[in-house]
């Protein structure tokens, strides 16, 4: 019921209100109504397919009321028909008898002929059917002739025929692959000398899975089993894991499809569905992109592609197909000769082959004008000279074999059910009254044929078969066909044996293939992935199309297309090309690699060498004023403590290890507190002697050398006291830093107690704080061996040092922090040296007037 208030649909026919009043009808067609048509491939007689153009033009010139409503649904049915394959002439043909036959005539009612009184002859169908019928027509006026006769039959009789006795509808077919027909239970009588295409369908995955492609497209035919056959292509791929591009279904034209197939970027086209001349036709619209692209054709497409290459056709040129075994019947060819229209009048079908063959006339009009609507071909007539045999190779065309290997099938199976009869007694009774016992013997059938290949139906009632893998290459130098030189080869290139183990199915010979364009097609989707780096699956796409990404830090891959980066073990770090893990490269400062080794062990024994002279000097000199004056023991503990630290600076260097990493830091807070304790021993001391001067002072009893060396003791001994107590609960060792720089270890002490660390580099700031105040104070004191303000520039340069190192220390990693400490040791010790003791050398030496007391009273 339709919602407009002007209109009514019943049945066929939609009823409209104008407004004015008057009532008008048009065909209706269902919003959801989809072109069911009957094809025009479809192997119904001629005339009836004929006749369904016209009758539904009638139907819509019936229905239609309006002359403009008709007109549109002619149009819209006339594009139908042309997507159903129909001849344009034909449908042109049917439009043009409905648009000039007029409405009321056929509104009007057809009275039939009474037939009641019609005498039918009714009889069993066989060839010699058509000459009872030409003997009837022929004497009918003898047989009016008798009076009795003409009582019960006054016109001529109907002739009809009654289905003739057949072998129980048992059906052995040579080409049929659909799966549906392996159901036993739909088809129990049906046998087949061929597989199902689902057993081509693995061939195909193997194939493309055996050249590593993965990124097809599917080209079929617009109709039913082509759907089926495409899905099911498509399903038996993806277990294969290789992707469909697109499945298009082409019957007439392709015109839909031309942006998705001209902006497809896959190289690999696999061409199925059912086979028919239509379909064939639409290659011509695809030649361009077929001669693009790699072609797989399944094996039912093996006369079609000598038909294609008999015209001259190079669009499946160099393509793939799976193909059965060449096999030859003996004596066919021989036996092809005889065949000719001239010797064979009434054989129709041999008549149809030499028109398509040889675009001979024939001599039936209707049926030449027929062709030329169809095919758009002219006719002529024919020499008489063409043979059978030359067309499409019959004699060597595997169908062919496999017709003749059904016939010996049924043969057998006939004679073995015929034999069982003559010997149950059955003698004088015909097979066909035992049909369902031939079933029976089609399944028991078991021989071998000429080339020993046994023929045996399996559980679906099919033979299996092994087929060849053939690439079919044009010849180029061929401009004529001819039977011992044909316009191309098939070069046998592998096989695929379902019957063998899943492993050895498939054998293929890559280097007999002639590919087009010179190489083997890609036939990926996205490039493989190169080592180092791994699939990143695209969003809402293809599971076969990928980036490629890096491999992150500290993985690597090293295959090709690799779906995940593998990371390298402890110890190992991948190569700058991410494909192989190489161990680490051990870092600490050593002296084989580093040239600030060298420089900080040369400077640290030259000063240590320097060291050494001053404190000769002082020896040598140790009764002078000079250097009696600024408390010469607490001189030479200070050298010595000086010599001692240059040599811990030797710890720092090299390979450490336990052993070194827990001396080091030890050894140079300890060595660094005797030097700054002394320091600060002399700092005191000085400020004592100043305050000494002045008239019953009470720091007299101070004087004298107790003092200083109990300051040296012990300040030096709580940092000693901090190196037993770190020693023993946690001490430094050695540590592998394998997180803070890629591709390296490095190789480190771990200080153990941070807390331990911190109190000794606090402590000696302490120590060289209040030692750089108290020398500060009395820098200015006048006396002429006042070292004060030598104190304090070493102390300054000390504290500014350390100030600044202490930052760049925390901040620094491995061996640059290791360096950072050892410059740190070199620059405090040279100040000291530099500050303290090279005046004092500058004097001895170059200013003898200085050396005794006297001497320098006098000058004063």
């Amino acid at each position: 019921m339709s919602e407009d208030p002007t209109s009514i649909t019943f049945l066929d026919l939609v009823i409209q209100k104008d407004e004015g009043g008057k009532i008008h009808t048009l065909t209706h067609r269902k919003p959801t109504a989809t072109n069911s048509l009957l094809k025009w491939d479809s192997h119904h007689p001629i005339p009836l397919k004929r006749g369904i153009p016209k009758g539904q033009f009638l139907r819509i010139r019936r229905n239609c009321s309006r002359e403009e409503d008709f007109k549109a649904q002619a149009t819209d049915l006339f594009g139908r028909f042309l997507d159903r394959g129909y001849p344009k002439k034909i449908i042109q043909q049917s439009y043009a008898f409905a648009k000039n036959t007029k409405r009321h005539n056929i509104m009007v009612p057809r009275v039939r002929d009474n037939d009641h009184n019609i005498t039918r002859i009714i009889g069993t169908y066989d060839v010699q059917s058509e000459r009872v019928f030409s003997v009837i027509k022929k004497h009918w006026k003898i047989l009016r002739a008798d009076p009795d006769l003409v009582k019960h039959i006054n016109k001529f009789p109907s002739i009809t025929y009654r289905r003739g006795r057949t072998i129980g509808d048992k059906l052995i077919s040579y080409g049929a692959r659909d799966p549906l027909l392996s159901n036993r239970k739909l088809y129990p009588n049906f046998f087949r000398t061929v597989q199902d295409y689902e057993t081509q369908h693995v061939g195909i995955a193997k194939l493309i899975k055996h050249f590593g492609w993965n990124w097809v497209g599917i080209i079929t035919s617009d109709d039913e089993p082509g759907e089926r056959e495409a899905e099911h292509l498509i399903q038996t791929l993806s277990k294969y894991g290789i992707c469909t591009e697109f499945k298009i279904k082409i019957l007439r034209t392709y015109l839909p499809y031309f942006e998705e197939l001209v902006t497809s970027s896959s190289e690999i086209i696999i061409i199925c569905g059912t086979l028919a001349i239509n379909y064939l036709r639409s290659f011509g619209q695809l030649a361009y992109f077929l001669r693009q692209r790699t072609i797989i054709l399944p094996a039912s497409w093996s006369i079609a592609i000598e038909l294609i290459y008999q015209k001259k056709d190079d669009r499946l040129d160099r393509s793939l197909m799976f193909a059965p075994p060449i096999r030859y019947v003996t004596g066919l060819q021989e036996h092809l000769y005889t065949f000719h229209p001239s010797n064979r009048p009434n054989d129709k079908l041999l008549e149809d082959v030499w028109m398509y063959s040889y675009y001979c006339l024939s001599g039936d009009n209707e049926k030449n004008e027929y062709f030329i609507d169809v095919t758009n071909f002219s006719l002529h007539n024919c020499t008489g000279r063409e043979t059978y045999a030359e067309l499409f190779n019959y004699f060597r065309d595997s169908a062919t074999y496999k017709v003749h290997i059904s016939v010996m099938i049924m043969a057998h199976a006939l004679h073995d059910l015929y034999t069982v009869l003559q010997k149950n007694g059955g003698k004088g009774l015909k097979p066909f009254q035992f049909q369902h016992k031939l079933k029976f013997f089609l399944k028991k059938i078991k021989f071998y044929d000429q080339y020993n290949e046994l023929c045996l139906f399996n559980e679906k009632g099919e033979i299996p078969e092994n087929l060849e893998i053939v690439n079919w290459v044009k010849r180029e130098d061929n401009q004529e066909y001819h039977t011992k030189d044909v316009p191309y080869y098939r070069a046998y290139v592998g096989a695929f044996n379902p019957s063998l183990q899943e492993d050895q199915q498939l054998t293929i010979y890559p280097e007999t293939i002639t590919w087009r364009h010179g190489k083997t097609p890609v036939g990926l989707c996205s490039l493989a992935c190169p080592p180092g780096s791994r699939q990143s699956p695209k969003e809402h796409y293809h599971s076969c199309c990928h980036d490629c990404i890096p491999c992150p830090e500290g993985h690597i891959s090293n295959i090709s297309d690799s779906e995940n980066c593998l990371k390298c073990p402890d110890g190992k770090w991948p190569n700058e090309d991410k494909d192989e893990c190489l161990p680490k490269i051990i870092e600490y400062l050593s002296y084989e690699k580093d040239v600030m080794a060298a420089v900080f062990s040369s400077t640290s024994g030259l000063f240590l060498i320097i060291t050494i002279h001053v404190s000769g000097i002082f020896i040598f000199f140790s009764d002078t004023p000079i250097v009696k004056a600024n408390n010469r023991n607490i001189s030479f503990i200070l050298l010595l403590s000086l010599k001692l630290s240059l040599l811990c600076v030797f710890l720092f260097i090299g390979r450490p290890d336990d052993t070194t990493c827990m001396l080091r830091q030890i050894s140079i807070g300890v060595t660094f507190t005797i030097a700054v304790s002394s320091i600060l021993a002399k700092s005191i001391m000085v400020s004592i002697a100043f305050k000494v001067t002045r008239p019953g002072s009470s720091w007299r009893r101070w004087m004298g050398p107790i003092l200083p060396n109990s300051v040296v003791l012990i300040c030096s001994f709580i940092q000693f006291l901090d190196g037993i107590i770190w020693v023993s609960v946690s001490p430094p060792f050695q540590e592998l830093d394998v997180d803070s720089y890629p591709g390296k270890i490095i190789l480190q002490c771990n200080e153990g107690s941070v807390g331990a660390f911190y109190f000794m580099l606090g402590y000696l700031g302490f120590l060289a704080a209040v030692s750089f105040v108290l020398a500060f104070m009395v820098r200015t004191l006048p006396d002429i061996y006042n070292e004060a303000k030598y104190i304090t520039f070493s102390m300054l340069l000390f504290c500014s040092v350390w100030i600044c190192a202490i930052p760049a220390y925390l901040s620094s990693k491995g061996k640059n922090m290791v360096m950072v400490e050892i410059f740190s040791i070199l620059a405090s010790e040279i100040g000291i040296l530099g500050c303290i003791f090279f005046p004092k050398c500058y004097n001895i030496i170059m200013r003898p007037e200085m050396k005794s007391r006297r001497q320098l009273l006098e000058k004063h």
